[in-house]
């Protein structure tokens, strides 16, 4: 790869956007938690809470989808990959581990 500029542009945004979109998926999966038994006093305190959050993270993914494909596009790969790193929005932690996956194969690519 010759260019390496736009990959290193769409590689910070990308890295950016999976570290949010994690984190508020994270969010949104332990207050999911609220429903298993015995919890119900949690249950009052959450509900308030993890709606908004819920729904922000669901705007997130969608700016967090575009950066995938932005970044997956410049670097030519197969379809696997594009479906390995979109999964990580909807995958609690695995935005966390692709990050770092990702990173390291640009990193080693381009030498971003």
């Amino acid at each position: 790869m010759s260019d390496a500029g736009p990959i290193r542009g769409a590689l910070l945004r990308y890295r950016v956007m999976a570290i949010i979109t994690g984190t508020l998926l994270l969010i949104v999966t332990v207050g999911m938690l609220r429903y298993l038994p015995g919890l119900d006093g949690v249950k009052e305190a959450l509900d308030p809470i993890l709606l908004p959050v819920a729904i922000v993270h669901g705007w997130v993914f969608i700016v967090y989808l575009a950066a995938v494909a932005h970044l997956w596009m410049l670097m030519r790969w197969g379809i696997v990959r594009l479906v390995f790193m979109a999964a990580g929005g909807v995958v609690p932690v695995l935005s966390f581990v692709a990050e770092r996956r990702v990173t390291r194969e640009v990193a080693t690519t381009v030498g971003a």
